[in-house]
């Protein structure tokens, strides 16, 4: 039977963070705010950013602003500063040569997602990728999720099949409304007690144990 694995891609599959921090401190400067909280900074990265302007008391015109702001400095610099979690290559490889169908469900506009993969080399083990829309009629994980599985033809029956491999608790929210397992990377920024109250199946210390749960034999 098939096995399919949809990842989320910031904290998950690669670090992003000197790329999206810069951009997000960009981005507030362009309103006067100087926002060096390296803790804050960390917890931006996953989030839709809509999500994380709207924290600093700013409307959705705003918002929307301050989204442009950043867009127009990470397609320039911050869409390639990303550095693949080790193990990755490896753990991507091996489900692939099992024959597991892989997808992307990130909440990143679908293009960039695409230039990311391309760049760091993984495009390769992907069947679909799927991302947000800039206008923002596709931009929550659990709708993401869930036209990735449709592009992969996920049947019903084939849910007890499906894996969500992701770092923050929209990612494991975004799995069970979706009926498929959750498992939270402890390696990436959301942690355990995010991961484990959002309701993780499975958390994982590195990629590579994601191979053993995934390619175990069913009913073990």
């Amino acid at each position: 039977m098939t096995k399919y694995v949809l990842f989320d891609l910031d904290g998950t599959l690669n670090d992003p963070y000197e790329g999206i921090t810069n951009c997000i401190k960009y981005a507030l400067s362009s309103v006067g705010i100087e926002e060096n909280d390296p803790q804050k900074l960390k917890s931006y990265i996953g989030p839709p950013l809509r999500n994380t302007f709207a924290k600093y008391g700013f409307d959705d015109e705003k918002c929307e602003e301050l989204v442009a702001k950043y867009r127009e400095k990470f397609l320039v610099t911050g869409i390639h500063q990303n550095v693949t979690y080790e193990g990755i290559h490896e753990m991507l490889k091996t489900l692939f040569e099992h024959g597991c169908k892989i997808a992307l469900a990130s909440c990143k506009p679908e293009g960039a997602c695409k230039i990311i993969l391309e760049e760091t080399g993984m495009l390769k083990y992907f069947e679909t990728v799927c991302g947000a829309t800039l206008d923002k009629t596709l931009d929550t994980k659990p709708a993401i999720i869930g036209v990735a599985l449709k592009r992969l033809g996920v049947s019903e029956d084939e849910l007890e099949h499906v894996y969500m491999v992701g770092d923050r608790d929209m990612d494991m929210i975004g799995a069970h409304e979706n009926g498929v397992h959750a498992v939270g990377a402890l390696y990436g920024y959301g942690g355990r007690e995010e991961l484990s109250g959002a309701g993780a199946d499975y958390l994982i210390e590195n990629p590579l144990e994601l191979v053993e749960i995934v390619l175990r034999k069913d009913g073990e």
